[in-house]
Parts: structure tokens; C-alpha cells; sequence
């Protein structure tokens, strides 16, 4: 079972676009696919036309309510979801006093083994759910949009994500950064991606592939659809498509093959042949 997360400090970024449709998308390819939000914001729900007025994350962490309980289940096919909402953000205060707080979510999901990939939206913060995830899983993708402050919040992210295995001496996490909302036609991607594969940070984990600006996105979301079942003939479409691909194929496992995972080197020639 593989656990990923997808994080990025800055909001705005396209963090649940990018965990929607990675699960959506592996969903499709026959998986069984857990989507967990951990952002109280709860953008996950709304992506999908999930009821999230109770039964959230807050209750699985907060209240130990039995996992089966907070599970929506069969959301699409091979897809279940376990939703968040507003109450997360009182999460902080409620678990104050609990013992190893930040491993919380990581005993409560011990027990879950019956999917081929759990993903983790994030929230754009280092808080107590985001700190839980990292503990949890064993993957992270960076979602960075090609602009200044969103390339600021990933060097951020990936310094706090450090910090963070440090501290509790966890494992080391397979990292990959992924560039969202490409447009080849402005200066300002160019430049974002450009700077993105010279950062001596966040460069060594750049995947060989990125998703491009596509307005379709955000009515796709709109519309409560993943991009596929919105327009699968979209550039998103296909951008989230290599995406899956990377992980369904076990191109991910290659991206770090033989190298220590802090000094993976993955393709970047690929990126630079699409731009």
C-alpha cells in the first residue's frame, strides 16, 4: 500500500486539484484508492459532492469514532473518502493534552491495509494534521504553481518537512515536486520553472513531467467532477494523466533507484524538451 500526501504551504497552488484527480485517476486504473482530507477547509467534499457535516477527520482524530464510521464509501468506483470540515480547526486546542498528538492519525489508520494507494490532501500550513500526515506517510508530493511566492512556500515546506522527520526521527520520505498551472506562452512560468530546476532545495526532486494552465480545472471543481468526468480531452486531462501514470508504473520507485532520497535526480531534461 503506498501513502501519499500532497502538500505546499502556500494555498492556492492546486493541492486538491492534484489529490482529486491522482485519486480519481488511479481509482480509474482499477485501484482502491483512499482520498483522506486533512485540510479543514474541506475543498475534498466539495470537489466531490460529499455531505461533511459530521462523520469528518475531526471525529476520527478528535473522538476516535471507528474508522468504518467517518469512510464514505464507494464515492466513485475503487474510491472511498474520508471527508473534513471546519471543525479541524479546532483540532490544535482539542488534542492539547494527548499523548504523541502528532502521531494520532497514523494509529488510527494502523489497521487500514485493503487499498493500493492512500492520498492525503494537506492543508497550506505546518499544523498539528499536517505534521500527523507526514508521520504517517511515505511519500510527498510538493505541488508548486509557476509562480514567485508558491516556489517561497515549497523551499518552506520542504525545510519544515525536514525539521519535522527530524525531530520525531522518522523515516525518510520519498519527495517529488510536481509544477502546476504551466503556461508556456508567459514569461513568468518560464522563469518559476526555470528557477525551480536551478534550486539547489527543491530541484533534486523534480518530477519529468508538470501540469499546464487549464481553466477547465476549476469549472471542473465547480461542477463537483473530476477533470476526466468533466472533459477528459482537456491538457489537464492528459497532464493528470502522465501523473498517474508515473505512479500506477513504478516510475516513482526508478526516480529514486540506487541514490539516498534526499539526492534523488530525476529527468528534468523531459520538462525542459516540453517547455
Amino acid at each position: 500500500m503506498r501513502k501519499i500526501a500532497i502538500a505546499n504551504m502556500k494555498g492556492g497552488v492546486g493541492k486538491t486539484t492534484t489529490s482529486v484527480n491522482l485519486a480519481v485517476g488511479l481509482a480509474m486504473q482499477d485501484q482502491r484508492v483512499l482520498l483522506v482530507d486533512m485540510d479543514p477547509q474541506g475543498n475534498v467534499a466539495h470537489s466531490l459532492k460529499i455531505r461533511a457535516s459530521q462523520n469528518t477527520v475531526f471525529d476520527l482524530m478528535a473522538d476516535d469514532m471507528v474508522l468504518e464510521n467517518v469512510i464514505r464509501r464507494q464515492v466513485r468506483p475503487n474510491l472511498d473518502v474520508i471527508p473534513s470540515n471546519n471543525l479541524a480547526f479546532g483540532l490544535e486546542n482539542r488534542l492539547a493534552g494527548e499523548t504523541l498528538r502528532e502521531k494520532i492519525f497514523a494509529r488510527r489508520m494502523r489497521h487500514v491495509t485493503d487499498y493500493n494507494y492512500v492520498i492525503v490532501d494537506t492543508s497550506p500550513a505546518m499544523s498539528l494534521l499536517t505534521v500527523n500526515t507526514l508521520l504517517y506517510v511515505e511519500k510527498v508530493i510538493l505541488v508548486v504553481s509557476m509562480d514567485q511566492m508558491a516556489l517561497i512556500g515549497a523551499v518552506q515546506s520542504l525545510a519544515g518537512l525536514k525539521r519535522v522527520l527530524s525531530v520525531f526521527e522518522s523515516p525518510a520520505l520519498d519527495i517529488y515536486v510536481l509544477p502546476t498551472i504551466y503556461n508556456a506562452s508567459t514569461n513568468g512560468s518560464r522563469e518559476t520553472l526555470a528557477a525551480l530546476k536551478d534550486d539547489p532545495d527543491l530541484g533534486p526532486y523534480l518530477l519529468p513531467l508538470y501540469i499546464r494552465k487549464d481553466v477547465k480545472v476549476s469549472y471542473s471543481a465547480a461542477s463537483k467532477k473530476s477533470i476526466w468526468e468533466y472533459d477528459p480531452r482537456t491538457r489537464a486531462a492528459e497532464d493528470y494523466s502522465r501523473l498517474v501514470e508515473f505512479f500506477l508504473e513504478g516510475k516513482e520507485v526508478d526516480f529514486c533507484a540506487g541514490k539516498d532520497k534526499a539526492d534523488a535526480v530525476p529527468e528534468t531534461e523531459q520538462i525542459a524538451a516540453q517547455a
